[in-house]
């Protein structure tokens, strides 16, 4: 499951690619005004992409925001998922179907860890190959 703050975060990517190109901090209440959500439920997903090095924060002056560190093309979405959320795995099927009886003693050789550690792959894959500027492109391009 993917949390709030994390579809927040990548929300947020996607509006700030604008304002990298134009050289420009944007404002969290900015952000949040465009896609209609709470300002205070945004700024966790901000200030810890900003930890990581993905944004850059500035406070006060005329133009206070947030703008990317580098250029959006060099993240991909699988990048931000790993930030926001670590990397995905799991130790065992069972944490996938608690109720299974599974007589395996070696997870890797096990049809449930395989089945979901490819589904795993694919989809690191599949985000790995996908920059933010692309990402962001959908938004804008429906606009």
């Amino acid at each position: 499951m993917i949390r709030i703050a994390t579809r927040l975060g990548v929300m947020a990517c996607r509006y700030l690619v604008q304002g990298y190109y134009e050289n420009r901090y944007i404002p969290a209440p900015e952000i949040a005004g465009h896609y209609n959500m709470n300002v205070r439920a945004l700024m966790p997903a901000l200030h810890q992409l900003t930890r990581a090095g993905i944004l850059r924060s500035r406070v006060g002056g005329t133009t206070p925001g947030f703008i990317f560190a580098k250029d959006p093309k060099e993240f991909s979405l699988h990048q931000l998922m790993v930030i926001m959320e670590g990397e995905p795995h799991f130790e065992c099927c069972k944490e996938i179907i608690p109720d299974l009886k599974c007589g395996t003693k070696k997870c890797d050789g096990c049809g449930i860890y395989s089945l979901f550690h490819g589904v795993i792959d694919n989809a690191k894959n599949k985000f790995s190959a996908i920059n933010i500027v692309e990402d962001a492109s959908k938004l804008f391009d429906n606009a």
